[in-house]
Parts: structure tokens; sequence; C-alpha cells
């Protein structure tokens, strides 16, 4: 992703997540993970990857569970979303493919950065994927260990990176 936004963003803004939006961010989140997340895993890890939002119950409390910020354009169209668990780790960050690199990513780490400084975090802590790691980087996080981690009977690489 880069900090440069294209003319069709500059209306894009921020709010607080609602519960009406959970179907709205699963469909997100999914297509991230099967469009953009295919140039960094395999179809079958990307396919284990997203139905981790298919349990509509459990995927509305991950988002109760975190601090949520969507990314919206002036017609209201979510753009990207993600979550914070306080007081500072990163538990979602995803851009719909067709707003990828035009600064949405940014817009939403900032909240979720103003968010966890409001809280007294010192620190802020993120589980990147393959393709989140040089996002996360760009923005000052550090890389402190890498691995693996299982969703759905495959295994994918993850990235623990910190900032502060």
């Amino acid at each position: 992703m880069t900090d440069t936004p294209d003319d069709s963003l500059h209306e894009a803004s921020t709010r607080d997540y609602r519960p009406t939006d959970a179907p709205a961010l699963a469909a997100v989140y999914r297509a991230a993970i099967l469009e953009t997340g295919a140039s960094a895993y395999t179809a079958e890890q990307c396919a284990a990857w997203a139905a981790t939002a298919d349990d509509a119950a459990a995927w509305a409390q991950r988002l109760q569970d975190n601090w949520v910020r969507v990314a919206e354009d002036e017609t209201g169209e979510i753009l990207g979303f993600g979550g914070i668990l306080m007081p500072g780790t990163i538990d979602l960050l995803f851009v719909a493919p067709e707003a990828n690199r035009q600064g949405v990513g940014s817009l939403i780490l900032d909240d979720l950065l103003e968010l966890a400084a409001a809280m007294g975090a010192k620190q802020v802590r993120a589980i990147a994927s393959n393709l989140s790691k040089p996002f996360f980087e760009k923005h000052g996080f550090k890389l402190v260990e890498s691995g693996e981690h299982e969703r759905c009977g495959q295994s994918l690489a993850c990235h623990l990176l910190v900032k502060g």
C-alpha cells in the first residue's frame, strides 16, 4: 500500500463500526484474502483463511471484541476496516481489492494507532500476513518474530511486529 491517495478517495473517511456492518465487512475480508492474498498464499490457504468469516455469529463476536474503524467513500461504500484489541493489538486490517494502494489502509491504521495511544498503550502489536508485513514496516513497525498459524487445517505464515 502507498500513502498516495488517488482522486477517487479524496472523500474517504472513517467511522466507528456498527453491528449492521458485519456482513459487508465479512465480504471485504473474504475479497481481500481471496483476491489480494492469492499473490502470497495458495488457493487452499486463502480459502481456509477466508472461511473464518463464514460463521456469522463468531464473526460478529470478533468484531464486537475489537474497536473497529470502517473506511468508506462519500457514497457510503465500505473500502476497508481495521480492528484493535485494547489496549494495543491490531487484530484486523483489510482493504477491498479495488481500493488497494490508495491510502485506505494508512487511513485506518492512523485511527487504530490514535485509539491505542488514547487508551494508554505504550506499544502496538500486529500479527501480519506476508502481504501486510511490508505495510506495517513502512509505518514504523519492527519485526519481532515470524512463524505460522493454522486456519481450517492450513498453515499460514505470519509475523509479529511491534511499534513503540
